[in-house]
């Protein structure tokens, strides 16, 4: 169950669906709202990029929503893609990176963002419908009084809040609002302090998180998830070292990384170790924490209508194993 904290008004378990099924197949997105119980009956596409020509998976992606009984629209953006022999996994990659340039946000004295932040931000902003109609234009054009809600898992949590920002400085008197699931920290403490206490965006910000999901306690808590699994699975020295190591360079870089809005925990279920090997026992729990599918079971809601498969394909839910041999072209998923 959700923690307490400011109320959406979306609950946790529409928009982790919608920012789930950010995953899937643009051109199944339609459907997947259809499939999905927690969407059926009120969510419709009400902006949706193109898909290059030739087809080949975007490096960011995000598509919006709205509620056809009260008008409100959520815009969900996708986590990183997962397919490493895509150029997209690599550019996600390096978006999700704490390391390197900080760079600056406009009309706010010392608040960074990360590059890699900064860099997705630019592509959210450059995606286009088939009309050719902008991420922002597409907000531009809602209803005046039309609420909106910026979501995303992983990267796209990441990104929620940034994006947030961004959009309510064109919005006029539109409320903008944003929740995340299992985001990073995009930015510096400066950064987080526009989303604070006396800002426009104070309580309007929420940062949904999985008590045993290693990746939202980055890039401020990374060495807090070294003995995260009691009793089991540990990662061992190599992964304590590695994350000793990250802390360390964060710290002597300054980078400052300070997290954004009101948390909200959700108390993760620690599993069985799947395997006898340690380190890879420790990585496959990893990997079950982060996914949307242990989100929405958290919330209490009904999984996705696809599955992600192995972390990197999406396929029906149900779907037999035997049915991937068969030369099929289920789409890559993105995570």
């Amino acid at each position: 169950m959700t923690a307490a904290g400011d109320s959406p008004p979306v609950s946790d378990a529409v928009l982790m669906t919608l920012a789930g099924i950010a995953y899937g197949a643009p051109d199944a997105i339609a459907r997947y709202l259809a499939e999905a119980k927690p969407t059926a009956a009120d969510w419709c596409v009400a902006w949706l990029p193109a898909s290059p020509d030739p087809p080949d998976p975007l490096v960011n992606f995000a598509y919006m929503a709205r509620n056809e009984r009260n008008g409100i629209h959520v815009l969900a953006i996708r986590g990183s893609y997962p397919n490493p022999l895509s150029s997209a996994y690599w550019d996600n990659s390096r978006q999700d990176s704490p390391f390197g340039d900080m760079v600056d946000w406009p009309g706010a004295p010392g608040a960074e963002i990360s590059a890699g932040t900064a860099d997705a931000l630019k592509n959210l902003l450059e995606l286009a419908d088939a009309q050719g109609q902008s991420l922002e234009a597409a907000v531009a054009a809602m209803p005046a009084s039309a609420p909106l809600v910026v979501t995303g898992h992983s990267l796209g949590g990441t990104l929620a809040p940034v994006l947030a920002l961004r959009l309510a400085g064109s919005a006029g008197d539109r409320p903008v609002a944003a929740t995340s699931f299992a985001g990073m920290t995009p930015g510096n403490g400066a950064f987080a302090k526009l989303f604070a206490a006396g800002t426009p965006f104070e309580g309007k910000v929420r940062r949904v998180y999985n008590t045993l999901d290693t990746v939202p306690y980055g890039w401020d808590s990374v060495f807090a998830t070294h003995d995260f699994y009691d009793p089991e699975p540990k990662g061992g020295p190599i992964v304590s070292a590695l994350l000793l190591a990250v802390a360390a360079r964060l710290e002597l870089g300054g980078y400052d990384y300070t997290a954004v809005g009101t948390p909200v925990a959700l108390k993760g279920e620690l599993r069985p170790p799947a395997v006898d090997c340690e380190l890879a026992a420790y990585v496959i729990e990893n990997l079950h924490q982060h996914m949307p599918d242990t989100y929405l079971a958290l919330l209490g809601a009904p999984p996705l209508p696809f599955s992600i498969l192995f972390g990197t394909m999406v396929v029906p839910q149900g779907a037999p194993l035997a049915s991937l041999q068969t030369g099929r072209p289920y789409p890559l998923a993105y995570l």
